[in-house]
């Protein structure tokens, strides 16, 4: 399929209030349509196997680079391949919706976790910010479990924090670690040398969860998640 009729496809798919619903959330310079991500999910699917063309374009619109995620997830063919092509597209990311959605959709990672966990420290350590986050969206959806915890740990402490978007998504992390992996989590973050604001949003977000106990909430609210 060419690039000219995906994007009439996107178009299609697009609304004005949807346009800027997704705008007020996510600052971006590209331009947006207006298309809803499960809209762009099937349209990924249904495109995947005839996308060379689009693939190999550039991309001007928050929905394409989606998309061009999108195709790579579920584009049948060996992992080494979406290894390398999924690498290559973390180039386009620069908002949190991409990062975010494209994570979630590489189900791949969750079958070849060991493998791909090298590329993930190197994306933890990656001067993009965008790459930090994609690495600790990454883990989030596919490594919060008991035998992962130490080394995630470690990359929250050893990447560098400071940007919003990275802080936010190391704080997600953390929550997600809290429910699954709470004995550990409570262990690392009484210890951490994590700066306060990233506890502070760490806090909130465990307090959002309906998997945490009351006990646990009352605890956190009375004395952090440092105590």
């Amino acid at each position: 399929m060419t690039y000219e009729r995906v994007v009439e496809r996107i178009r299609a798919l697009s609304s004005e209030k949807q346009r800027d619903f997704t705008a007020k959330l996510t600052p971006t310079n590209d331009k947006i349509y207006g298309a809803r991500v499960p809209d762009l999910r099937a349209l990924a699917k249904e495109i995947a196997a005839d996308a060379e063309e689009f693939l190999s374009a550039e991309k001007h619109s928050l929905e394409e680079k989606m998309l061009h995620g999108f195709i790579l997830c579920y584009r049948k063919r060996g992992f080494a391949e979406f290894r390398q092509d999924i690498l290559s597209f973390v180039s386009l990311i620069d908002n949190w919706a991409v990062c975010d959605c494209v994570a979630a959709t590489c189900k791949a990672v969750a079958k070849n976790k060991e493998t791909f966990f090298g590329d993930i420290e190197t994306l933890a350590a990656d001067g993009r910010p965008f790459a930090r986050r994609f690495a600790f969206v990454l883990l989030l959806d596919y490594y919060a479990e008991e035998e992962y915890a130490s080394r995630i740990f470690t990359l929250c402490e050893n990447t560098a924090r400071g940007e919003y978007y990275v802080n936010m998504a190391i704080a997600w992390l953390l929550s997600v670690c809290y429910v699954k992996v709470p004995a550990a989590t409570k262990a690392y973050l009484s210890v951490c040398s994590l700066e306060e604001d990233i506890l502070k949003k760490t806090e909130r977000k465990i307090l959002e969860s309906f998997r945490v106990s009351e006990e646990d909430k009352i605890n956190i609210r009375k004395y952090g998640v440092k105590h």
